[in-house]
This record gives structure tokens, C-alpha cells and sequence, in this order.
């Protein structure tokens, strides 16, 4: 949710809380204002009627017809509430030819010796229809009131906050492996004008770690390549030689064999921090038929020495957007790990379609967790001589092109799915 969609719906419902609140406690007040009128109007009544009452001694009856408002006058013999009291009640109105809302003052009077409950009624429907309008005028008042703040706080919002938006922009286009640094606007607002500061330093301070990584990685892979081709080739000499003895000679080649492997570990190790520094920037459309195709003649010798059964089942010719040499590095250690981790006579089945690629082979079971499958140095077999890292890159160049890659193992076969 956007900042600004967020503080206006604090905003909102904030003001409709306190206009609710404050709008109940205005009916109310005017309520009560009302109804404190019409009571003083029906005391005024009372003391009318009860001078007149006290100067006649004609029928009350005849006083009830002549007095302005609703009377009802009913002889009683003793006083059986409180004296004067005030009620509310609905009472059929003939004319309007519905109920409608009375205010009620009920009191007693004596006339000739006799006592009466006299009951004097004012209608409500002026009042209630006072309070309707009022009601309706305060709503339409604080509609207006919370549109118009409304659309001014959008307004503001964006000129106030648009140096910040700016700020936003400029952190999501910023590339750590380009030269530029990043040049953020003034600020009249301290507290952007600090962010942007700090933002700055910040960023020139990552660029120049990156750029030292860099440079660190490249220096340290060419500089302990060189020793390692020296140490290969002399052990090559070694075995060359008939005079070693046999002790010599399996010393000797333990020697080629580890130089060998650590000189495919530096490249491997180098290979993931170039895909983990967005180093390979030069991407084309590549057509995963064509590549799959192309490295399976690669590896026949090897799937031919191990009598591996290979089918390929093409649904759809997909072309993916990625950098040429990962994309070749991809489908190469996918059917390298398919067919280093397979038995002899195994079986491989590659389908391709416009979604997905799913890479299944024969083998035994992983010795560690699915989870830790893709972890650097994590091995299916303990016993295998391959680096444990191939399925790591493989992850790397997935995740740098929002490749999903999923693993199962079923009924002796494992199974790689991309999903693209």
C-alpha cells in the first residue's frame, strides 16, 4: 500500500470517527434545545390555563375548546403521579393521516371543589423536521468538508513529498556496476535534504567496495591461475617420465588431479560472483532447442561410455531473453548433472515446452536434504569427485532471470523443472 493511500485512509477514518461522534452530540444538543422549548412553551400553556381555570367557574370542557393546542381534561379523585410531568407519545394525526410525535405535560388542578389531570400536547413535527434539516445540512457540510481536505492533501502530498518520489526513482535505476554515481536533487526539506546526503554517501561507498571486489576477484583468479598452469604442466612433465617409481608417479597424480580440480574451483567460485556482481549484462534471445540440441552432441562420448539412454521430447521451440554464456552454462551443467549423477545404462528424459524444461534422470537417492540441494558445496553423493557447486550456479542463473527451478525425486528418478 502506497504512502499516501495509507495516511488518507488514517486521515478518513479519523475524521469519520471524530464528525460521528461530534454529530451524534450535535443532534443530541439540538435535540434537548428543541425539546426545552417546547417544554417552556407547555409550562406557559399550564399557567394560562390554570389563571383561567381559577377565574371560572364555567365547564372545563368549554375552556379546553377555546385554549390553543391538544387539552384533555379528566376528572380524578386523588393525585397518582407526580404532579406535573412531562412525556413523549405518537398520536394519530387525521390530517396527515399518520402517526406523528407529541411532546406531553401532564398536571392536576382543582375547579369547584373538584380535581382534575389535565394532559396539554404540542406536536413535534416542526421540530423533528427542524433537526432533519440541520442533520442533513451538517452532512452535506462535512462531506464537502472531508472532499475538498480530500483531493487538498492529495495536492500537497504530491508537491511536498515529490523530491522523496524523486529520490525513490533514482534508488530503483541505480546500477551498481556503472561508473555514475548517483545524483540526487536539492531539497528544501531538512529532512530530504539529509536522506539524499546520506543516500549519496552510501551509494559512492558501495560502488567503490563493488569496484574494488572486483577488481580483487579478477586479480585474484588470473594471479593463482598462472601458478596453478605452471604446477599442471610440470606434474604433466613428471608423468612422463619413465624413471619415477610407481610411489612417485601416484603422488604425482594426485598432485595434476587436485591442481585440476581447485583451478575448476576458482572459475566456478569467480563464474558466481560475476553473476552475483550483474556482470553479464549482454543479453539476446536465445533459443533453448537449438542449445539443448547442440549440448547433448557435446557430452556423446560420455553418455555412450556410461550406455545412457537419452530422450528428448520437444513441445515448443520457447526463446528466453539472457546473457549467451550463461545460458550456455546453464544447459550445460544441467545435462552434466544429469548424466554425472545417473547409473550405468540409466536413463535421461529432457522435455521442452513453451513454459517450462523438466530434465529427469535415473539414480539413487540424494544422501542430504532437497533443501540443501542448492547450496554451494552440497553433494548428492559424498563419494562423488564433482565440486558440489554446479547446481549452485545453476540457482544463481535461474534467480538472475525469474527462472523458477523446482526438484523431486520419484520412484528412482530425479527430476529438475525450470519453469520460465
Amino acid at each position: 500500500m502506497k504512502l499516501l493511500t495509507k495516511t488518507t485512509l488514517y486521515f478518513i477514518t479519523v475524521s469519520l470517527f471524530v464528525f460521528f461522534i461530534g454529530g451524534i452530540g450535535i443532534y443530541q444538543l439540538i435535540k434537548k434545545l428543541e425539546n426545552d422549548k417546547v417544554n417552556q412553551e407547555l409550562i406557559g400553556q399550564m399557567y394560562k390555563l390554570s389563571h383561567d381555570l381559577s377565574r371560572t367557574k364555567s365547564d372545563l370542557q368549554k375552556i379546553a375548546i377555546i385554549s390553543s393546542g391538544l387539552i384533555s381534561i379528566t376528572h380524578v379523585h386523588t393525585v397518582i403521579q407526580p404532579f406535573v410531568q412531562f412525556k413523549d407519545t405518537l398520536m394519530f394525526d387525521k390530517v396527515q393521516n399518520q402517526y406523528v410525535s407529541y411532546r406531553g405535560l401532564t398536571f392536576y388542578a382543582d375547579n369547584n371543589k373538584l380535581l382534575y389531570k389535565i394532559d396539554i400536547y404540542k406536536s413535534l413535527t416542526e421540530s423533528n423536521y427542524l433537526i432533519e434539516q440541520i442533520a442533513m445540512m451538517v452532512t452535506i457540510m462535512v462531506l464537502f468538508f472531508l472532499l475538498t481536505v480530500y483531493f487538498l492533501y492529495r495536492y500537497f502530498f504530491r508537491q511536498i513529498w515529490s523530491d522523496f518520489f524523486i529520490t525513490i526513482d533514482k534508488i530503483n535505476r541505480f546500477d551498481i556496476s556503472s561508473p555514475e554515481k548517483l545524483d540526487f536533487p536539492e531539497s528544501m526539506i531538512i529532512e530530504f535534504h539529509q536522506l539524499n546526503k546520506g543516500l549519496k554517501l552510501m551509494t559512492e561507498r558501495i560502488i567503490n567496495d563493488f569496484q574494488g571486489l572486483k577488481e580483487f576477484v579478477g586479480n585474484l583468479s588470473h594471479e593463482i591461475q598462472t601458478p596453478l598452469a605452471i604446477i599442471k604442466s610440470k606434474t604433466e612433465l613428471l608423468l612422463q617420465k619413465e624413471d619415477l617409481s610407481e610411489h612417485k608417479l601416484q603422488l604425482t597424480g594426485e598432485i595434476h588431479s587436485e591442481t585440476l580440480r581447485l583451478s575448476k574451483l576458482i572459475k566456478a567460485l569467480t563464474l558466481l560472483t560475476k553473476i552475483d556482481n550483474k556482470q553479464f549484462i549482454h543479453e539476446e534471445n536465445i533459443n533453448l532447442k537449438d542449445l539443448i540440441i547442440f549440448h547433448i552432441k557435446g557430452f556423446e562420448d560420455i553418455i555412450e561410455i556410461k550406455e545412457i539412454k537419452i530422450r528428448t521430447e520437444i513441445l515448443s521451440e520457447p526463446v528466453i531473453k539472457m546473457d549467451t554464456e550463461l545460458a550456455n552454462i546453464l544447459i550445460v551443467n544441467l545435462i552434466k548433472n544429469a548424466i554425472g549423477h545417473n547409473i550405468k545404462k540409466g536413463e535421461i528424459d529432457i522435455e521442452l515446452s513453451k513454459e517450462s524444461l523438466i530434465i529427469k534422470n535415473s539414480g539413487q537417492a540424494l544422501n542430504i536434504s532437497p533443501e540443501k540441494l542448492f547450496n554451494r558445496f552440497s553433494k548428492a553423493n559424498l563419494k562423488s569427485e564433482s565440486l558440489g557447486i554446479g547446481l549452485s550456479i545453476v540457482k544463481k542463473i535461474c534467480d538472475s532471470y525469474d527462472i523458477d527451478i523446482k526438484y523431486f525425486y520419484d520412484d528412482g528418478f530425479h527430476e529438475l523443472i525450470l519453469i520460465f
